[in-house]
């Protein structure tokens, strides 16, 4: 009987044991269905004129799509930078975000930016700073009601973190008016981070330029995708773009995807576009790995 006794004893303390351990007993910081998104951002250089010194965002709010929702991330931290500073593969972290589980194509940045001049003295946040000191704020239409949406895919998985760089492209973003007036149109592209490479370059003859009145741009675009027409609107479709070290002739074009690119050298007096080069063709990106590439732009 006493075996008995002792046998029920067991069974019983297992079972309150697994009735405790099913209410939640932990202190995990994830559930079985969130996983943490970590979040940073980027920027490609802009072609605003030397006299730029910042182009200065607030970001005061993110959102994230989840099964056709569109869902605040409450442990979102706001935060004020300048683009400029976020160039050649620099980044600033934006924060760990916990989400559901799942698939996900785009977030939502939500900014602190004037839609019209009655808003500029409430919203000074978001604005270009010139060499004298002077500034000009950042007009973003709906920036702070329905934000700006940056695309593409990546997975949260339970219980683990995935690092997606933001990549604010501000030379496709900023919008010059006839009047002088600053619009901000945000093109900001998603990248997973361990799937994505560097490319580190070099235009071999930058002696070949005046370093005082001439600069130069490297545009990346994939494989076969780049018409000719662009050149006189930005390169639109380019997926990222790097100054070149005008002394050295160094440039970096960062968070790419991995695949086959092709490289377009621009030359640009101040903010004006003059001409362009012969595309540099089949430069492959691997994850994780730094491709060199030398150019020649009197080849």
């Amino acid at each position: 009987m006493k075996n008995l006794h002792t046998l029920i004893g067991f069974i019983l303390s297992l079972t309150i044991m697994t009735i405790i351990s099913g209410c939640g007993g932990g202190s995990s910081t994830t559930s079985s269905s969130t996983g943490i998104l970590s979040l940073s951002m980027t920027d490609a250089p802009p072609q605003l004129g030397e006299d730029v010194t910042e182009v200065n965002i607030a970001v005061i709010g993110i959102e994230y799509n989840h099964d056709g929702n569109w869902t605040k991330a409450d442990d979102f931290e706001p935060q004020t930078f300048n683009l400029l500073d976020l160039q050649n593969g620099k980044s600033i972290h934006l924060g760990d975000m916990i989400l559901p589980a799942g698939h996900y194509t785009e977030i939502r940045f939500k900014l602190a930016a004037p839609t019209k001049e009655s808003e500029v003295k409430s919203n000074p946040d978001c604005n270009i700073t010139f060499a004298d000191g002077t500034s000009e704020p950042l007009f973003v239409p709906s920036g702070g009601q329905s934000g700006y949406k940056g695309k593409g895919a990546f997975d949260i998985t339970a219980n683990a973190k995935i690092e997606v760089m933001a990549d604010f492209d501000v030379h496709k973003s900023v919008v010059v008016t006839g009047n002088r007036k600053y619009l901000l149109k945000p093109v900001i592209r998603l990248v997973v981070t361990e799937l994505s490479g560097t490319i580190n370059g070099t235009v071999v003859n930058v002696d070949d330029y005046n370093a005082t009145s001439d600069s130069l741009v490297v545009y990346s675009y994939r494989s076969g995708e780049y018409q000719e027409s662009e050149n006189n609107n930005n390169f639109p479709n380019s997926v990222s773009s790097s100054d070149v070290n005008m002394s050295d002739g160094n440039f970096t074009l960062a968070f790419l995807g991995e695949g086959n690119y092709s490289l377009i050298t621009a030359r640009y007096s101040g903010d004006t576009f003059i001409d362009e080069y012969d595309e540099e063709e089949n430069v492959e990106v691997f994850n994780g790995q730094i491709t060199l590439v030398d150019i020649n732009t009197s080849d």
